[in-house]
């Protein structure tokens, strides 16, 4: 991504406001999130996650994240990345969930249950280069139990790419209720594989015809 123009690499929209993320804020958001990993909560190379953020801006950083440090995304792992209103839901030990705010700015959520990991918080402690250990070559995400690798990955993004007539380089958005599979191709492997420039519409009812016109959309995709 380190030759990519000015451009931002995701632009976020949704009532509570718009955000820009330059491909340099982008790369530095990724690597402070890959220092609060390894050097805050420890994890490891063999360490599988689950980051449910949605169509928010946040969701690409920590997706990316993870496959830049080299874990394994992973639908049914033990460690859950997402928004507080996953609190009500979870059943897994609540230091194992990492709760990350919805705050267009990325301010910490406040009054979280005890034990429970204030993601957007701790994240802020840890400096903006990050060098990874490790580099996993192998499986970095399993979905419906079904593993893929990056390159293969690459390839289903290439594929979804032609069907829906993307082409290389273009601004292009994004909409609906993403799965973790649908997620990483749209939110981090079109990006960075193809150039694409990602708009993520995180309205409840978006007016695609104006946010079209207004973000200069040239192709826009509707995930259910």
């Amino acid at each position: 991504m380190r030759d990519r123009g000015p451009a931002p690499i995701v632009t976020w929209l949704s009532s509570a406001g718009r955000v820009e993320l330059s491909t340099v804020t982008f790369a530095n958001a990724v690597s402070k999130a890959g220092n609060f990993f390894v050097d805050g909560l420890e994890l490891e190379e063999s360490s599988k996650l689950n980051v449910n953020l949605g169509n928010h801006w946040q969701s690409p950083v920590w997706l990316a994240t993870a496959l830049c440090v080299g874990m394994e995304l992973y639908d049914q792992a033990p460690i859950l990345i997402s928004h507080s209103d996953a609190i009500t839901t979870w059943t897994g030990a609540i230091d194992q969930l990492i709760v990350v705010g919805r705050d267009p700015f990325g301010m910490p959520e406040k009054d979280l249950p005890a034990g429970c990991i204030n993601g957007s918080e701790e994240v802020r402690n840890f400096g903006d280069y990050f060098s990874p250990s490790w580099e996993n070559l192998g499986v970095v995400l399993t979905f419906e139990e079904i593993s893929y690798s990056w390159s293969e990955l690459v390839a289903m993004a290439e594929s979804q790419r032609k069907q829906y007539g993307i082409e290389p380089g273009t601004r292009v958005g994004v909409a609906g209720n993403l799965d973790l599979l649908q997620a990483v191709i749209y939110q981090v492997v079109m990006p960075i594989s193809f150039g694409i420039s990602l708009v993520l519409i995180d309205h409840v009812d978006p007016d695609i015809i104006e946010i079209t016109k207004q973000e200069k959309i040239a192709k826009f995709v509707s995930l259910i």
